[in-house]
Parts: structure tokens; C-alpha cells; sequence
């Protein structure tokens, strides 16, 4: 898995020592699972698992997930990772997140502007995500790296959950990048 350094944060793979981080800086908070897919982590054993089953898949070669950390300290923010791949393998899907001290700082859109980069570098051809219409902030991100309006989806909100929400798509082709 490779490394990213951008001019305030290095992406990089996670480790054993991340889980506390992980809950306290994003797991465990109500805002910011508010338009992710997971519900909030109640304890730390589920943030525990999560890294666990995060491990498990690195092991196995799953080289698109990146723990976000800041420069001067290697303390997990955030995660951005490929979260499905469309067209044969040429599109990747991402999906990101941060915690909430580093919303609106411009902190994501450096983040996610590498690793379309990385994508592009690694053989994809196509890079899209999607954000629930009632989080203009995630589109704003995909906006400023470049990324265009695709149309709408419907999604299930949460993983095991049967309510379905609205999201919009946005995508960004290797030969678009800037």
C-alpha cells in the first residue's frame, strides 16, 4: 500500500494502535455518522473491530484505504478508501471521512485530491463518490477536486437498515484531472 503525503497530512496504512484514536477523533461521534453509511460506535470494541476487519483486508492486498494523520503528529483523523469498484475494474468508487475539528478546513479536499491522483497513477481510469443530499459540504469537496455532477441514487442510509435515502453522484475521468 503506498504511502501519500500531501502539504499538511500523510495517508497512510493502519495499524494495531489506531482503534482509540479512531473512536474518539470520528467513530464515536453522532455528527459525523450522521451521512455515513455506519451507524455511530457506542464503544471502543466496535471501533476495535472495525480496525480489525481493516487489518485483516491489508493482509489480504487490499491496498485503497488510507488512514488520514496530520504531518506534525501520526494521530488517525480520518479515513479515505476505494469502497467499490464499477467498469471492469477501471472505476473506483471512494468514500471518506474526517473528524469533526477538521470540517471546513480544506483538510478532506487535500485528502481526496491525492488520492484521485494515487487512483489515476495505480491504472483507474474513472474515480467517482457519492454523498447524501442533505451534506452539501461532502459535494463541495468533490467539487473542488475537480469531480462533476452525475446524477442522483438512491442508497440504503445505513448498512442493515431499509431506509433509503437520496444521494448524488460525482465523478472525475483520468484525463479531466488537472
Amino acid at each position: 500500500m503506498s504511502i501519500i503525503t500531501t502539504a499538511r497530512m500523510i495517508l497512510r496504512p493502519f495499524r494495531e494502535d489506531d482503534a482509540e484514536p479512531m473512536f474518539h477523533n470520528w467513530m464515536n461521534d453522532e455528527d459525523v455518522a450522521r451521512y455515513c453509511r455506519w451507524y455511530r460506535h457506542k464503544d471502543l470494541k466496535s471501533t476495535q473491530f472495525m480496525l480489525h476487519l481493516y487489518l485483516q483486508e491489508a493482509e489480504q492486498g487490499f491496498a485503497y484505504r488510507w488512514c488520514v494523520t496530520e504531518k506534525e503528529k501520526d494521530e488517525p483523523i480520518g479515513c479515505i478508501e476505494v469502497v467499490g469498484t464499477r467498469e471492469h475494474g477501471t472505476c473506483a468508487e471512494i468514500g471518506y471521512v474526517i473528524a469533526k475539528r477538521f470540517w471546513n478546513q480544506g483538510y478532506m479536499t487535500e485528502a481526496v485530491r491525492a488520492v484521485i491522483e494515487e487512483l489515476f497513477r495505480c491504472g483507474f481510469h474513472k474515480v467517482i463518490a457519492r454523498h447524501h443530499v442533505e451534506n452539501p459540504a461532502s459535494g463541495r469537496v468533490m467539487e473542488k477536486c475537480g469531480m462533476h455532477f452525475v446524477g442522483f441514487e438512491q442508497e440504503l442510509h445505513k448498512f442493515d437498515s431499509d431506509i433509503l435515502c437520496d444521494v448524488k453522484v460525482y465523478a472525475i475521468r483520468s484525463e479531466e484531472q488537472k
